[in-house]
């Protein structure tokens, strides 16, 4: 199941897939491409936001599950996380916002490309389910609303989901099973 890092582990491979696909083609190097608030995004040609974390509902599980031979688990939260991808481009100012919209272009076709990952690879072992990949359909006074930075202007940007994601609970309860049991048959039959 999925460990508490499971959160931190979804953006890494978020980064890492949009590196594997724009670098060096849009952007130079690696270091390009990483996580930050839209206030706070540095050297970063594309940055990623994580707004929010939310229980996913629809996946949840409300029974134990098998650990071991002995143990069960309490069932994990299951949860959606939600991103803000936003483009910086430091070219000119002649040429900043085409290289915005082909940046903006690229993460859209990388991650609709890559839109299953499997759910195993990130622990979601009790419901075997992929993990999707899926983007939001906000309107701009809503992005505008994830936008923290107030004192520069909104700048265009691309809202995904990604869902479901296990966390795993800690708290497990010992079980006992059955080993052995003895099947009496009495003849009740008259002769």
């Amino acid at each position: 199941m999925g460990r508490y890092t499971v959160i931190a582990d979804i953006s890494e491979k978020i980064v890492s897939l949009l590196c594997d696909g724009m670098v060096p083609d849009l952007i130079p190097d690696k270091n390009g491409i990483g996580l930050c608030g839209p206030d706070e995004k540095g050297d970063f040609s594309v940055g990623i936001y994580l707004y929010d974390i939310a229980e996913n509902n629809d996946f949840k599980r409300s029974g134990m599950v098998n650990y071991s031979y002995d143990q069960q688990k309490f069932p994990p939260v299951v949860l959606s996380l939600y991103y803000m991808i936003t483009a910086y481009s430091a070219s000119d100012i002649k040429f900043r916002a085409v290289q915005e919209q082909r940046i903006l272009g690229r993460v859209m076709q990388i991650l609709s490309n890559n839109s299953i990952i499997s759910g195993e690879e990130f622990g979601n072992d009790t419901m075997g389910a992929d993990i999707r990949i899926e983007l939001l359909n906000l309107d701009t006074e809503e992005k505008m609303k994830l936008w923290n930075d107030t004192t520069k202007p909104y700048k265009t940007s691309l809202c995904y989901r990604v869902t479901p994601i296990e966390l795993e609970s800690t708290k497990a309860r010992r079980i006992s099973r059955v080993t052995e049991f003895t099947v009496e048959l009495n003849d009740n039959s008259e002769e």
